[in-house]
């Protein structure tokens, strides 16, 4: 490549950062949301304390280690925070904030929640959680009362922002429509009392009629599994890179 072809080439890519940097600054975005509370600037504060942008990202600039988090307050709890920030991952350490530091992690993220969507969403593609309560409203008349109180708590836990068929699972969780035959009823009641060390599952204060409740659902959840499944492979992506996809795609 000739001295004059490099220096166009540089031109261009500076061009292109300072366009970049101009539709950042340029964007009203940022601007027209509400100032952080107290308790959300002290989570801000933690966030770059411990460096996590190295691993996740916001508004998909970070790295790509972890889930971009602009929108995770959407599908945790604040016991599935707590889990994560005290226990890790397998990749992500833990972390051994005390509850005030968690607390303040959890309103960091509920607060940047409401700034905006952090990823680019395909339109045509029906979202997972979608087709989860489609299913379960045509399932709603034939569900047994302990079942139905089954899925009721599951549905407050938030268990489905994690926990679906592998491919469209946030956090790649286990399949939540095989577990009854993985773990059986005991194994479930188990894992809902103790949790996962290790694995960020957290324990649940469920009684143990609670606990009854859930592996009532999940059996009829079992049952249903391969029509389930079937439902969401409409969701797998077929990971065209964005650029042969046309811009009205996303939102």
């Amino acid at each position: 490549m000739g001295v004059h072809a490099r220096q166009c080439l540089l031109a261009a890519l500076v061009g292109a950062f300072a366009f970049q940097t101009w539709l950042t600054y340029a964007d009203s975005a940022g601007r027209a949301a509400p100032p952080l509370s107290e308790q959300a600037a002290r989570g801000r504060a933690l966030w770059h304390e411990h460096n996590c942008q190295s691993c996740h990202q916001i508004y998909g600039f970070g790295g790509f280690l972890g889930p971009d988090l602009t929108n995770a307050a959407k599908r945790l709890t604040a016991t599935r925070v707590d889990s994560i920030l005290t226990e890790g991952t397998d990749v992500m350490p833990a972390f051994r904030f005390g509850k005030s530091d968690r607390r303040a992690i959890g309103q960091f993220l509920a607060e940047l929640d409401l700034t905006g969507v952090g990823q680019a969403k395909a339109r045509k593609r029906r979202p997972p959680i979608e087709l989860v309560d489609e299913l379960l409203a045509k399932a709603a008349e034939e569900l047994s009362p302990g079942e139905a109180e089954g899925l009721e708590l599951i549905r407050r836990e938030r268990c489905f922002g994690c926990h679906l068929p592998n491919h469209a699972s946030t956090h790649r969780a286990p399949d939540l429509t095989t577990v009854i035959e993985r773990r059986g009823r005991k194994g479930v009641s188990g894992v809902l009392a103790e949790g996962v060390p290790g694995k960020a599952m957290p324990k649940f204060t469920f009684s143990e009629t609670e606990r009854a409740a859930v592996a009532d659902f999940l059996a009829w959840l079992d049952r249903h599994g391969a029509a389930a499944r079937d439902r969401f492979e409409s969701t797998r992506p077929d990971w065209a890179p964005l650029t042969q996809l046309p811009w009205f795609e996303y939102e």
